[in-house]
């Protein structure tokens, strides 16, 4: 058993959690989008129904999601990068002399 060994249990340890926090950011983003896009169906298919539109009330509602879905993903992936950020930051410091 050499002395590296913790730190490499550590630093693979940290990969890890990175990873996990990376995939949870992603199914969250999925998840997200899947919602988004199925609550702008299911108005868009109301306002058909409901003013006799055809399917130009679903369509007009798909196009105007796209933004909502781009800010939502832009917010979570920068609170997400934030976030790992501030928990797997390594602080490189000069040794004091």
């Amino acid at each position: 058993m050499t002395g590296d060994e913790p730190r490499q249990q550590e630093v693979v340890a940290r990969q890890r959690a990175f990873s996990r926090a990376l995939a949870r950011t992603m199914a969250l983003v999925g998840v997200l989008t899947v919602i988004i896009v199925a609550v702008t169906l299911a108005i868009g298919a109301w306002l058909d129904r409901h003013f006799g539109l055809g399917a130009l009330g679903t369509i007009a509602l798909l196009i105007a999601s796209i933004p909502v879905v781009t800010v939502v993903v832009f917010v979570v992936v920068r609170h997400t990068a934030r976030e790992l950020e501030s928990r797997f930051a390594v602080h490189d410091q000069a040794p004091e002399a």
